[in-house]
C-alpha cells in the first residue's frame, strides 16, 4: 500500500498536529489511528495504491521501532485504515487499482479536540498592553458546550472575567476560530474582543499574568 497526499486541506503543519498530539498524551509515541487521522486533518484526502508502500515519511511520531519492519508496517496501516473505517472517522472509495482515504466530519471532531485542548498562545516578545476577551451566549440546551468552553478557555491560560467573559492578554484569533468549529458555535454564540482598561483591573489583570513591569 503506498499513500499519496491528493490535496491540501488544512492550513496547519503536519509536525505541529503530530507535536500536539504527542503532548495531549503526554509522550511522544502517537496512535497509528490517530497520525493517519491527523495527516487526512490536514490534507484531506490520500491515496492507496496496491503496490509496495513507502508511507513511513508521513508518520513522524510513530515509535521508530515500530517501523523497522516494513511488511510489519503496512500490515498496521491497513488495520487501522480499516478500524477507523469501522468507526466512521473515515470514508474508503475504490478508484482504480488503488482507494481514495477521506476523513469524515466525525474524524476531524477528534483532532480538533486534541488540538482544541493542547492549544498554546502564543507569546509574543512584547505585550501590546491590550486585552483579550472571550465572550459566550451558549443556550441552557447546549450546556455541555459551555462547560467544555469554559475548560478549554482556563486550559489556554484565560481567567474569569465577568458573567460569561474570559481574559488573558495575547492574540488568540487562530484559537478562537478553532473553538468556534470544534463546539460548532457561530460568531453570535462565542464573541472575540479587544479591550484596554484605565483602572485597578488593569493591574490586576498585570500582575495575575506578571505583567506589572511592562
Amino acid at each position: 500500500m503506498r499513500l499519496g497526499v491528493r490535496r491540501e486541506k488544512k492550513n496547519l503543519d503536519r509536525k505541529v498536529v503530530g507535536k500536539i498530539i504527542a503532548h495531549a498524551r503526554g509522550n511522544e509515541r502517537v496512535p497509528l489511528q490517530t497520525i493517519i487521522l491527523g495527516t487526512l486533518y490536514i490534507t484531506g484526502m490520500l491515496t492507496t495504491a496496491l503496490i509496495a508502500p513507502n508511507a513511513v515519511q508521513l508518520f513522524e511520531y510513530l515509535d521508530p521501532i515500530s517501523r523497522k519492519n516494513t511488511m510489519r508496517f503496512n500490515q498496521r496501516v491497513t488495520q487501522a485504515l480499516l478500524r477507523l473505517e469501522r468507526r466512521g472517522l473515515i470514508h474508503i472509495e475504490s478508484e482504480g487499482r488503488g482507494r481514495q482515504v477521506i476523513i469524515t466530519s466525525k474524524g476531524e471532531k477528534i483532532i480538533d479536540a486534541l488540538y482544541a485542548e493542547s492549544y498554546v498562545i502564543p507569546r509574543p516578545f512584547r505585550w501590546d498592553g491590550k486585552w483579550r476577551l472571550v465572550m459566550f451566549d451558549v443556550p441552557e440546551k447546549r450546556k455541555k458546550v459551555r462547560d467544555t468552553l469554559r475548560m478549554l478557555l482556563r486550559s489556554a491560560g484565560f481567567i474569569y472575567f465577568q458573567d460569561s467573559a474570559w481574559i488573558q492578554p495575547y492574540l488568540c484569533d487562530e484559537l478562537v476560530t478553532l473553538l468556534r468549529s470544534h463546539l460548532g458555535s457561530g460568531k453570535g454564540e462565542i464573541r472575540y474582543l479587544t479591550a484596554s482598561f484605565a483602572d485597578e483591573s488593569d493591574y490586576t489583570f498585570r500582575k495575575h499574568f506578571d505583567l506589572i513591569a511592562i
